[in-house]
């Protein structure tokens, strides 16, 4: 039971999340209601809202912060960034506390990640023109991207869920 908890929290952590930067940033930069028309024009785009920041792997957040603060600071973007950082790193600490054992709070991050990689993944093949908008590199280039990003943010991120799991294992 601790698994389906873990993955299910940290799931709705993590969408939820994401879905808050968004609106911090779209609103700082001031196209909050841009984003609104892009919705309503392909809703197959809420699926790269809420599920594309996992393409992006820790170190290349990390670079992408380093370059907004030592660059021309747009706080936005910056915003953004932070937000591929806290999101799945909330969304771990919920998966360690929810979860009973450090396999299920492990694996309940884990399978969180993976599935966004597959929303992502099944992204090129539902609607295409959603990642042109965003200028993501198409078909098979996007779902290596997103298995990359899925994997890789689920073991870094899942080691945080393995800390804050409340059991110990003897």
């Amino acid at each position: 039971m601790g698994f389906g908890k873990s993955f299910g929290f940290s799931l709705l952590t993590y969408i939820g999340l994401n879905f808050l930067f968004l609106i911090i940033a779209e609103t700082i930069s001031g196209d909050l209601n841009n984003i609104f028309t892009v919705i309503s024009a392909d809703p197959f785009i809420i699926i790269l809202i809420l599920f594309g920041p996992i393409t992006n792997t820790p170190g290349i957040v990390f670079n992408g912060i380093i370059i907004e603060v030592m660059g021309p600071l747009r706080p936005d973007v910056l915003i953004e960034f932070v937000g591929y950082i806290v999101s799945p790193f909330i969304a771990a600490i919920v998966a360690g506390r929810v979860g009973e054992k450090k396999g299920a709070s492990f694996g309940g991050f884990l399978l969180t990640t993976v599935l966004s990689a597959l929303a992502v993944s099944a992204l090129v093949f539902l609607s295409p023109s959603s990642l042109m908008a965003y200028t993501l590199p198409t078909n098979m280039t996007t779902i290596v991207f997103a298995s990359i990003g899925g994997i890789t943010n689920g073991v870094f991120y899942g080691a945080f869920a393995l800390l804050f799991t409340k059991t110990e294992m003897y």
